[in-house]
């Protein structure tokens, strides 16, 4: 191996083997979840952070989307242009972006090393715990930002919104895509708690877009927007779509109508859910241009067509028998995979469904939500740390009454044995995490896989 790709292997087992304290915190008892630690961290890096404009962007689904739609879109319009989402698909450098383009694995290593005499010096304080995985990875994004000359950012929220570390920043304009129950045990059980958690990111003054929303999570939005003497744009009602031409698998035609003016565009990305994401990234960039960040019409159009969002409706093979993956993980999400699935195989005979979930969400709800399909259901798992074995998702399938044709051990397994099984007739799909769907992408196209510590991949096809 060569020593550059060593060192970058190495700064990627370094920055994984830090606390995450996002998997274990819970509703109203966060110890270990709060801003006090990423401030300390950025406080002892000169705080990168400030000084910088950013478009801060939270929400149960669409958030990652929506966030790509407006950072094309402002890259199109001639600004650098810098994209922190996660988590990432295939390799952790996709997380910091600029101008589409993911970091290169040297500027990563470097930042690790860099950044790291911070995080011991945090540790070594003793009185606020250890830096976590998602902590060192917004300050990294600062601070790759910050060296890129970047002149705006998009901030992706990683968890919640009020206690997420992103939430160190004062944007421009904060960004709401839509609320569903997700992560319940962290956020709450209802959607006020959840919406509650989510527009923790609207800033006193700040203006903030919201996308549509059920009315309970638009009740605490308006209130959380009004108690901060913020301007709240709602989407659905400051951008018109008059004309929508679905062309299937090809994508969709859309023209939206904004005070009089007109954006026309091609969307790739598929799913009608994408239409309402787009709609709410137009409502952001219009305010950003009221804030004084022009950008134009015809930039909008080009960035919302060009924009690419792995594994989120993707046809990854079409013969013999079509691949379809989705990251869908929650009722929400699952009910968007089921519309984009009817609308797009209409005429399939059978549905074979690969499904592999993580901690952290209701193992069940994807496979109830897709039920209507009659899926034949081949139980599986990535190798991601969070994910549910096998055998646990399996008996949890069993116990809701879900039937499960078959279980695998892998990704690879699975794809394989739907392959052997399914005809040019059905439709193979794999979901229940972004991280099924990656690894089936990574199979099926022969994408080298980055591989989390101590973790050994089964062999290739």
């Amino acid at each position: 191996m060569p020593s550059s790709q060593h060192e970058y292997q190495e700064a990627v087992s370094r920055l994984l083997s830090l606390a995450d304290f996002e998997r274990k915190f819970r509703v109203n008892d966060p110890p270990d979840f709060h801003l006090k630690r990423i401030a300390r961290l950025l406080e002892y890096l000169d705080n990168p952070h400030i000084g910088q404009k950013y478009v801060h962007v939270a929400g149960s689904k669409g958030k990652g989307s929506t966030s790509a739609m407006i950072a094309w879109s402002l890259a199109e319009a001639g600004y650098t242009t810098g994209l922190f989402t996660s988590p990432s698909i295939h390799r952790i450098t996709e997380r910091l972006r600029i101008n589409g383009l993911p970091i290169s694995e040297p500027d990563f290593t470097g930042l690790v090393e860099g950044l790291w005499p911070a995080v011991e010096k945090v540790a070594a304080d003793g009185d606020i715990g250890v830096v976590s995985v998602f902590e060192l990875e917004t300050a990294m994004a600062f601070c790759h930002f910050s060296n890129s000359d970047a002149d705006i950012s998009v901030i992706e929220v990683g968890l919640g919104g009020r206690f997420d570390s992103t939430n160190i920043i004062t944007p421009i304009l904060s960004v709401i895509t839509p609320i569903s129950l997700d992560h319940v045990a962290v956020l709450g059980d209802t959607i006020a708690q959840i919406a509650g958690e989510k527009a923790g990111i609207i800033k006193p003054g700040i203006p903030a877009v919201t996308a549509p929303q059920k009315p309970e999570a638009l009740e605490v939005i308006r209130a959380t927007a009004k108690r901060n003497q913020s301007l709240l744009i709602e989407s659905k009602t400051s951008v018109d779509i008059t004309c929508v031409i679905d062309l299937g698998l090809k994508g969709i035609e859309l023209e939206f109508s904004i005070d009089n003016d007109r954006i026309n565009t091609h969307l790739n990305l598929l799913g009608d859910h994408q239409i309402d994401n787009s709609r709410t990234a137009i409502a952001a960039l219009i305010q950003l241009n009221n804030a004084g960040i022009p950008v134009g019409n015809d930039a909008i159009g080009a960035g919302l067509k060009n924009v690419k969002w792995t594994a989120r409706n993707q046809l990854v093979a079409s013969i013999p028998t079509p691949i379809f993956v989705d990251g869908a993980h929650n009722d929400a999400s699952a009910l968007a995979l089921l519309e984009s699935v009817t609308k797009l195989f209409p005429n399939v005979k059978e549905v074979f469904l690969i499904l592999g979930t993580v901690r952290g969400h209701k193992s069940t709800i994807v496979a109830q939500e897709l039920s209507p399909l009659l899926p034949r259901i081949i139980v599986t798992q990535s190798r991601h740390p969070k994910s549910l074995t096998n055998l646990e998702l399996s008996s949890a399938l069993g116990e809701s009454k879900i039937p499960v044709l078959k279980v695998t051990n892998n990704t690879l397994d699975a794809l394989k044995y739907a392959k052997e099984t399914a005809t040019a007739s059905d439709v193979i799909i794999a979901t229940g995490s972004l991280f099924v769907a990656a690894e089936i992408i990574e199979i099926e196209q022969g994408i080298e896989p980055e591989l989390y510590p101590d973790i050994k991949l089964p062999p290739r096809l």
